[in-house]
């Protein structure tokens, strides 16, 4: 009988001078293959959807997905939001990678500014203040576990907040309605650039399950409610809100993918 070597995350070897490893990975019950550039992950406690052939592209001018009432997010206790995305402009005002219900006031939001990025829900937020705009893939996730708000890019936490309070009341029930990918509910701030694989999960995610999603795109089925892949298409592969585009975005295979 063969046994496989265990590892962590953060003690499994390179995947690109690996190619062709396989190990045990102990931070997530799972096996991990190196495809030479990166940790497939297979039979863990959730799902490896493989390489992307496709991203959305936004034009910054009409484009935008919309995804329709995500009933999971209101009156929501607990979240998650999980994308990639890749900016091909500048950013000299807000830009909205997600938002649903009212946006800033009465709704979940996830947005770029000149100096970084903000995230959370009814005017109660974290920002990150660095580039998130230099031409490389950039992966976001925003987790509020019912009492805190945490932020993750790239794999690693970046800054929490308690907001002290939740997202959309129990009267109005707006958080997660008219979600819009690449750009505000009311078709303004529109994103110029790629996004990926937007996730959304109706608990919290913990700091292991970001960092599998980040690097072997790992998914806690358990959590994860919608998926958007957008692979030659608009369709939530977890879910039944299917996206419709509205403008002319482009389901785009030329641009390199983030893994």
């Amino acid at each position: 009988m063969s046994t496989l070597t265990s590892y962590t995350n953060a003690t499994r070897p390179s995947a690109s001078s690996n190619s062709g490893l396989c190990i045990f990975n102990t931070d997530t019950d799972a096996i991990n293959v190196s495809d030479g550039s990166s940790w497939l992950t297979y039979g863990n406690n959730g799902v490896n959807y493989g390489a992307n052939d496709y991203t959305v592209a936004l034009d910054g001018t009409d484009d935008r997905v919309e995804i329709g009432n995500i009933t999971s997010l209101n009156s929501t206790s607990a979240y998650s939001l999980s994308t990639w995305f890749k900016s091909s402009a500048t950013i000299t005002s807000t830009i909205d990678l997600f938002a649903s219900g009212n946006g800033y006031s009465a709704g979940l939001f996830c947005y770029l500014t000149p100096s970084g990025l903000d995230s959370g829900f009814d005017a109660k937020y974290l920002r990150y203040s660095g580039n998130l705009v230099d031409g490389n893939w950039k992966h976001v996730v925003t987790v509020y576990n019912g009492s805190t708000l945490v932020l993750y890019i790239n794999g690693s936490l970046v800054t929490t907040t308690n907001p002290a309070g939740s997202p959309a009341s129990s009267t109005s029930s707006t958080s997660g309605n008219g979600a819009v990918i690449g750009a505000r509910v009311d078709a303004s701030r529109e994103f110029e650039g790629n996004i990926d694989d937007f996730a959304i999960f109706d608990a919290a995610l913990t700091a292991d399950e970001v960092s599998n999603i980040y690097n072997s795109a790992g998914y806690p089925v358990s959590k994860l409610q919608h998926l958007y892949r957008f692979e030659n298409n608009y369709n939530d592969t977890i879910g039944s809100n299917n996206g419709t585009a509205q403008g002319n975005p482009v389901l785009d295979n030329t641009t390199a993918r983030p893994y």
